[in-house]
């Protein structure tokens, strides 16, 4: 019995578990899963599933096996003596990580980090969403930090919160946010490869215990009411070694490998954002004037500003534009693939954004040669597809099957409705409510 599957079954014992799920993310960002009894897990030789079903992947190199982590494994805390383990995607051939598998290419980039400065990559999510009623409306008025009883959500979002100590997922400060309804839990910061996992986890935890405590609905749609807050997935991200803050120079100042760092993610915003904000309904959220993070600045505690320094903590930065509808293994790699593409050519970042780019005018930003981010998502995937730097990151296959996908789904929208309508459609809340 290999070592690893030695390590499972020792897990699978201590929590009581009689069945294991193993998970895995596809291309498109869904979290999939198959299920076995402990007998039959100790038995198999290896784990095979069809890759055609999890993704943009073609049947022509369909057949992989999934193989667990280990260090994963935790309780399914909606079903009585059930584990769960997130797996890798190998080759039935090589037993090589296939080149889409989305830890591993996450695992690639972050490999170049240690390799080359023998440092982590942390991060650390904010994770907004909605809780609404049967008719898709919000379940109550309440706004920014307001407590019960106008905030009615406040007993299911303290229900997700004991579920994700109860599996060991570690989560930092939950409150309602601006929108009416609209909520947020932030995690403390991980290893990279583990806040991936954890985001996968955490949505599915809290849409089961919505689904099993109450009527109601929760979306992390990214704009599911136009004239409403969106949900966004601000993601805070630390390089550290083991003695070094790698972004804190002396002071409160950020250090030279950190302004390179955010220089490269400002390079490649542009590029990385039809991967950041892969769907339709993500640029209902990234328009101007509304404290969205479009403008491709930087600057210190300020909130129209695309990356984000904290006025309050030093060696920390905030990239603002991603959303709860992406693939949080691929957004994290490009994240920090970008920011390592700064560092290797010392780019220098623009000058600080002192001003709040909401206040100024389309001519007074371009005087400031501040540029926007793309406004549609056939915009985005035009600039996605001639990306060398995203190619590389994502490998060639897979980063024109994700182009393909992409854009037949901007060609389905578009054959019925125009984006240019300031409405949030119905064909948007039917095909991403549950995203």
């Amino acid at each position: 019995m290999s070592e690893t599957k030695t390590q499972i079954l020792k897990k699978m014992e201590k929590i009581g578990a009689k069945y294991i799920l193993l998970q895995f993310t596809g291309a498109d960002g869904h979290l999939k899963g198959v299920e076995m009894s402990k007998h039959s897990f100790e038995k198999a030789d290896q784990i095979g599933v069809d890759g055609s079903s999890i993704g943009f992947l073609r049947s022509k190199r369909s057949d992989m096996i999934i193989v667990p982590d280990p260090s994963t494994v935790t309780l399914v805390p909606w079903q009585e003596r059930t584990a769960c383990v997130f797996c890798d995607l190998r080759s039935t051939e090589t037993h090589e990580r296939i080149s889409a598998d989305p830890r591993g290419i996450l695992a690639e980039v972050n490999k170049q980090l240690i390799d080359e400065f023998q440092a982590y990559y942390y991060a650390r999510p904010e994770m907004e969403f909605y809780i609404l009623d049967s008719d898709f409306q919000p379940v109550d008025s309440a706004t920014y930090m307001v407590l019960p009883p106008t905030d009615k959500g406040y007993f299911l979002r303290k229900m997700i919160v004991e579920t994700l100590d109860q599996v060991g997922l570690p989560f930092k400060t939950f409150h309602s946010e601006v929108g009416p309804g609209q909520h947020e839990i932030e995690f403390e910061a991980q290893h990279a490869i583990q806040t991936a996992d954890s985001v996968q986890y955490f949505k599915q935890i809290a849409k089961m215990v919505t689904l099993n405590r109450s009527e109601w609905v929760l979306s992390f749609m990214p704009k599911p009411f136009i004239n409403e807050a969106g949900n966004g997935m601000h993601i805070h991200q630390m390089v550290k070694s083991s003695s070094e803050d790698l972004f804190k120079g002396s002071g409160k100042e950020l250090s030279e490998f950190a302004l390179h760092f955010i220089a490269g993610q400002l390079a490649h915003a542009s590029e990385m954002t039809a991967v950041t904000n892969p769907i339709i309904n993500s640029y209902r959220r990234l328009v101007p004037g509304i404290e969205a993070p479009v403008y491709i600045t930087w600057g210190i505690a300020n909130r129209t500003a695309l990356v984000r320094v904290p006025g309050y903590e030093a060696g920390r930065l905030e990239y603002r534009a991603a959303d709860a509808a992406t693939n949080i293994y691929f957004t994290l790699a490009l994240l920090l693939g970008a920011g390592l593409d700064g560092v290797k050519k010392k780019l220098e970042p623009p000058k600080e954004a002192t001003f709040d780019a909401d206040a100024l005018s389309l001519k007074q930003l371009g005087e400031k040669g501040v540029e926007l981010l793309p406004r549609t998502l056939h915009d985005a995937l035009k600039i996605f597809k001639q990306s060398k730097f995203v190619e590389k990151i994502l490998g060639s296959a897979l980063h024109q099957e994700y182009y393909e996908a992409r854009m037949q789904e901007w060609a389905d929208f578009t054959s019925e409705h125009s984006f240019e309508k300031q409405e949030v459609t119905p064909w948007e809340i039917s095909r991403y409510y549950d995203c």
